[in-house]
C-alpha cells in the first residue's frame, strides 16, 4: 500500500510536472504570437542633395532668320535645309542690276577725281616753279638797281669834277653839258632798275598767290576723291546687300525660296525669311525651374540631362566638358511662376537637335553635413519646424525617437539629430505598434528599400 501510495504520489508528481511544463510552453508560444513583425533599415550617412527635375527642351546656342535687304530676283542659292555652313559662307545672291551699274558709275567718278587731283598737283608744281622764277627776277632786279646806282654815283662824281675844271677855265663848257647828259642818263637807268624791282616783286607776289590757289585746288580735288569714294562705298554696301552670308558655323534649318523667285526686301514688306541658320556645336537645354527651387539656382550648379529621343545617353560633367547651369533669367514668368534656366551642352556629333525634349536634373545644393537619411515612410508625427519622430527597435521593443529633419523629398528624409548610425529604424509594420510594443525585426531587402 505504501509503495502504491508512494508510487501514486510519484505518479501524481510526475504528471503535475508534465502539466506545468505543458502550460509554460503555451505561454511562451502566446508571447511569440503577440509580437508584431516589422521591417527595419539602418540610417544612411550623408544628407540629401536638393535637386529639381524638370522637362527640358533643346534649343540652338544661336539661331538667325536671314532676310533680304535688297529686292530682286534670286539668282543663286548654294544651300538647302540640312546644309552644313561655315561663318562667312555665301548662301545666296540676289540679282539687282541697278546696284551693279551704280557701283560702276561711282568707280568711274573716283577715277575722274583721282585724275583731277593729279592735274591740280601738276598745276601746283608749275605755280611753285613760276614763283621760284619770279623770286629770281626780284633778286636780279635788285642787283641791277645796285649796279645802276653805282654807275649813277660815278656819273655824279664825274660831273662835279668837270664842273670844277670848267669853273677854273681848264676845260671847255661843252664837256660839262656832255657829263650832265651822262649823269641824267645814269639817273634814269637807276630809276628804271628800281621800278623793275617793284615789277618783279609784284610778279613774285602773284606767283605765290597762284601757289596758294593751286594748293587749294589740290585740297578741293582730294575732297572730291573722298566724296566719290564715300559714294562708291555706299554703292558697294548696297550691292553687298544682295549677298546673303552665314553669320556663324552651323546648319541651314529653313529655306523658303528657290532660284528665280522674286525676293522683296524686309524694309519693303518682305516678312518671310529667305533662310534660317542655327549654330549647333553647343546647344542650350532650356528648363523652367519652379518657384520653390528658384532661390537655389546658381551658376555652375551641376546638371544631368536625359533626352527622350536618345535613350541610354546621359549628358553630365565629364572631365573638362562641364554640364552645369550656364545662365538664368533672374525673373519668374508671372503666368507660370517659373524661371527660364539654361544649361549649355557641347554637341560635337550633332546628336542634339533643336526641338528635342527630355529631363534635366539640376543639383541645386548639397545635403546637410553630418546628417543621415532614412526612407520618408519612417517619419511619423511630422510637425512644423522640422520636428518629428521615428520608431526604432531596441531590445526587441518599439521606441519612439524624437528627431529633427531638414529635407524630405518624398523618398528619403534627411535627419539632422536624434538618430545613431546603428539604430534600426522601422519602415513597415504588420500591425499597430506603440512605445514598448514587442516586435520581431527583419532587415528590409535592398531591392525594396534601396539600402
Amino acid at each position: 500500500m505504501i509503495v502504491g501510495v508512494v508510487g501514486g504520489s510519484l505518479y501524481a508528481f510526475s504528471r503535475g510536472r508534465a502539466i506545468a511544463s505543458s502550460d509554460d510552453g503555451k505561454g511562451e508560444g502566446a508571447k511569440a504570437q503577440n509580437k508584431v513583425g516589422v521591417e527595419v533599415v539602418h540610417p544612411k550617412a550623408g544628407g540629401i542633395q536638393r535637386t529639381s527635375t524638370q522637362p527640358g527642351t533643346v534649343e540652338p546656342f544661336e539661331g538667325a532668320d536671314l532676310y533680304a535687304k535688297a529686292s530682286g530676283f534670286l539668282a543663286e542659292q548654294s544651300v538647302d535645309i540640312g546644309s552644313k555652313v561655315t561663318k562667312g559662307d555665301v548662301l545666296a545672291r540676289i540679282s539687282v542690276p541697278e546696284y551693279e551699274k551704280q557701283v560702276a558709275r561711282d568707280q568711274a567718278k573716283v577715277r575722274d577725281a583721282d585724275a583731277r587731283v593729279k592735274q591740280m598737283e601738276a598745276h601746283l608744281l608749275a605755280a611753285r616753279a613760276e614763283a621760284r622764277a619770279a623770286d629770281a627776277s626780284v633778286t636780279l632786279a635788285r642787283v641791277m638797281v645796285r649796279a645802276k646806282t653805282a654807275y649813277q654815283q660815278f656819273r655824279v662824281k664825274q660831273l662835279n669834277r668837270i664842273k670844277e675844271l670848267v669853273s677854273a677855265k681848264a676845260l671847255d663848257a661843252r664837256l660839262e653839258d656832255e657829263q650832265e647828259d651822262f649823269y641824267l642818263s645814269a639817273l634814269e637807268a637807276e630809276n628804271a632798275a628800281k621800278e623793275g624791282v617793284n615789277t618783279a616783286q609784284e610778279k613774285a607776289a602773284a606767283s605765290h598767290a597762284q601757289i596758294t590757289q593751286a594748293e587749294a585746288d589740290v585740297d578741293a580735288a582730294k575732297a572730291d576723291v573722298g566724296v566719290a569714294t564715300a559714294e562708291l562705298e555706299k554703292s558697294k554696301v548696297l550691292l553687298d546687300y544682295t549677298v546673303i552670308k552665314s553669320p556663324y558655323t552651323g546648319v541651314v534649318t529653313k529655306r523658303t525660296f528657290h532660284p528665280g523667285d522674286f525676293i522683296k526686301s524686309a524694309d519693303q514688306g518682305g516678312i518671310v525669311p529667305m533662310l534660317a541658320v542655327e549654330r549647333t556645336d553647343v546647344m542650350r537645354i532650356v528648363v523652367q525651374v519652379p518657384d520653390r527651387d528658384v532661390p537655389y539656382v546658381h551658376q555652375g550648379s551641376p546638371a544631368v540631362i536625359e533626352i527622350d529621343a536618345l535613350p541610354g545617353t546621359v549628358f553630365e560633367t565629364k572631365g573638362a566638358d562641364k554640364v552645369v547651369v550656364s545662365r538664368w533669367a533672374d525673373a519668374e514668368d508671372p503666368a507660370t511662376r517659373t524661371m527660364r534656366t539654361e544649361v549649355d551642352v557641347k554637341n560635337p556629333n550633332d546628336v542634339l537637335r533643336h526641338g528635342m525634349y527630355g529631363r534635366a536634373t539640376l543639383i541645386l545644393s548639397a545635403g546637410t553635413p553630418n546628417a543621415m537619411r532614412v526612407p520618408s515612410a519612417a517619419l511619423v508625427d511630422k510637425a512644423e519646424g522640422g520636428r518629428g519622430s521615428v520608431r526604432v527597435v531596441r531590445d526587441d521593443k518599439v521606441h519612439i525617437a524624437p528627431v529633427r529633419f531638414a529635407t524630405d523629398n518624398g523618398l528619403e528624409v534627411e535627419i539632422v539629430s536624434g538618430l545613431n548610425p546603428t539604430d534600426r529604424v522601422i519602415v513597415r509594420t504588420t500591425g499597430s505598434v506603440e512605445e514598448g510594443t514587442p516586435v520581431t525585426a527583419n532587415e528590409q531587402s535592398k531591392s525594396e528599400g534601396g539600402h
